[in-house]
């Protein structure tokens, strides 16, 4: 489901919030990460919801909501398929490996990094 995310720079970091989803926010030390985070932030918070609410239009919530004046709109997907969390053990070597390789491709998510891999090795081996 789409929702729209509104991003403002606040001192050295990018602030997001998505006023549809309860003011659910994140923030990011770049732009980009704080999309990223703010995508993170919303699946967890549809975890545990048994029925989103609809999305409003850009219009609507400019209208209907006190907003920063200064942030930016950015639609986000909200996947809600539901996410377990589980528990793993790994290595501290790996762990480490596995958080610098996610924070070179998926600016720094080691979940998504995680569940990438796994898809791959299930999915396309197939």
């Amino acid at each position: 489901m789409e929702y729209i995310a509104f991003i403002h720079k606040e001192d050295d970091s990018y602030v997001s919030v998505v006023p549809d989803l309860e003011y659910t926010s994140s923030f990011g030390s770049t732009f980009t990460e704080a999309v990223h985070n703010i995508v993170e932030a919303c699946e967890l918070y549809a975890e545990d919801e048994e029925v989103l609410p609809m999305a409003r239009s850009l219009e609507q919530l400019t209208k209907e909501e006190e907003l920063d004046a200064k942030a930016t709109p950015q639609l986000i997907n909200v996947k809600v398929e539901k996410n377990v969390r589980i528990n793993v053990m790994l290595p501290a070597g790996l762990l480490r490996d596995i958080n610098t390789r996610a924070k070179e491709l998926y600016h720094g998510n080691r979940s998504a990094y995680i569940q990438d891999l796994m898809q791959r090795d299930i999915y396309i081996q197939a």
